[in-house]
């Protein structure tokens, strides 16, 4: 057994080989893509330029093995064909997944019932109406420490910010936010690893079922009133179809809620102020025109796309000159599609006033992120009342600095001013 199969069973490291000499006899650049290994900040979003700048399509030999799309065109057609790239597994070395995330890991149509339940929380009209809660949230947690001249900025700010907005939203107990954080860390620390960490992840996910199966049995038998838009009370009675929606399915789009609702925000906000403490011009940009702020979020947006998220391959098929076989796994590797040529120039740099900025952040196709316009606005808050506050700012650990994913994110940022 060679090192890209360490850690697989007989039977899947001979079906990991037969993969990798396929993709050798199609011509298909044949990489070892371990997306699970700390590195040196920016080095992955440095290796996905690298790659694409070689072939639009490429395959990891790492674990069980995958194909990589690169480019734009082909991330984007993989979200919106879901009959050949399905949900039904969505991290790149995991091809069988012993959890089901809902609606994250069903295809159409049947995707379409879970998410219209989602809806209801996260519509723009709803964000709009709770930003005032939202804005006070990020104002109370900066004051908190802005007197201090310091702050280990993803400890005690970047976690907590986002934990407390996703809380007010569903209607949970401040006082977990702790308990919320750590198992969500411990989760994605898990995801494509394979031991102990894949171990811990598996013991966090039943935590948090069994917390939210307390959830949905205190709603079942004590509905809020209907006037409170309690949202746990609204999904523990939708329906799915013409079917009340069942425990198991009640649990998993419970996860799914707490997972993306906090690391996601937290790791984008790492790479925006790693970004922002570094470069003074941008920083007094934001700060002299606060109007810029939208189009800012979107540019860190693209130029930082954090999740590398994956399909299985559905059917046979060549795809782009590659030989996928049903069953296969697909990385639709989103940081290097936001950051392509063919459709942004000077990709690898920053540019807060760039006016074409389709990326792929929130994903595309039927699985778009449903928390798009909630993290749209958390972002664009902490960019305008950060800066009212501390205009200026430096990286004081600058030794050291690393990210990993699979959803990328700095895992250390310390901050100060004067």
């Amino acid at each position: 057994m060679n090192n890209s199969t360490a850690g697989l069973d007989e039977a899947a490291a001979l079906e990991a080989s037969e993969r990798r000499e396929r993709a050798k006899a199609a011509g298909c650049p044949v990489v070892h893509f371990d997306y699970t290994t700390p590195k040196p900040a920016g080095t992955y979003f440095q290796a996905f330029d690298e790659l694409r700048a070689e072939t639009p399509v490429a395959y990891s030999d790492y674990g069980p093995g995958f194909w990589m799309l690169l480019t734009a065109d082909l991330v984007r057609d993989a979200y919106q064909t879901p009959e050949v790239f399905s949900s039904s597994a969505t991290i790149p070395s995991v091809p069988h997944p012993d959890w089901t995330w809902i609606p994250t890991m069903i295809d159409p149509p049947e995707h379409a019932d879970f998410r219209r339940v989602l809806n209801v929380a996260f519509s723009p009209r709803f964000v709009r109406d709770l930003e005032p809660t939202i804005r006070q949230d990020c104002i109370d947690t900066i004051e908190s420490f802005v007197a201090d001249g310091k702050v280990d900025f993803l400890e005690d700010f970047a976690k907590i910010f986002p934990t407390q907005v996703f809380l007010r939203i569903l209607g949970l107990p401040m006082e977990h936010t702790d308990m919320f954080m750590g198992w969500v860390e411990t989760v994605f620390e898990g995801l494509g690893h394979f031991g102990d960490f894949a171990e811990d992840q598996l013991v966090a996910q039943r935590e948090i079922h069994a917390y939210f199966a307390e959830v949905l049995k205190d709603r079942r038998a004590n509905p809020h009133p209907e006037e409170e838009g309690d949202f746990f009370t609204i999904l523990a009675s939708s329906k799915v179809g013409d079917r009340l929606m069942t425990e198991e399915e009640f649990l998993n789009m419970s996860e799914v809620l707490l997972l993306a609702g906090l690391d996601t925000v937290k790791s984008q906000l790492s790479y925006m102020f790693h970004h922002l403490a570094n470069n003074q011009a941008d920083r007094e940009w934001i700060t002299r025109e606060p109007e810029i702020i939208p189009n800012a979020v979107e540019e860190f947006l693209r130029a930082h796309t954090i999740v590398m998220g994956a399909r299985q391959v559905a059917k046979d098929t060549d795809y782009a000159g590659c030989p996928m076989k049903k069953g296969d796994m697909v990385m639709v590797a989103g940081p290097s599609a936001s950051r392509d040529e063919a459709e942004y120039d000077n990709p690898a740099e920053i540019q807060l006033d760039r006016k074409v900025n389709r990326h792929f952040s929130f994903a595309a196709g039927p699985h778009r992120c449903v928390g798009a316009h909630l993290a749209r606005t958390e972002l664009a808050i902490v960019l305008e009342e950060w800066h009212k506050r501390i205009p200026h700012y430096r990286v004081t650990n600058t030794e050291g600095l690393v990210e990993s994913g699979p959803q990328v994110g700095i895992e250390e940022l310390h901050l100060a001013w004067d």
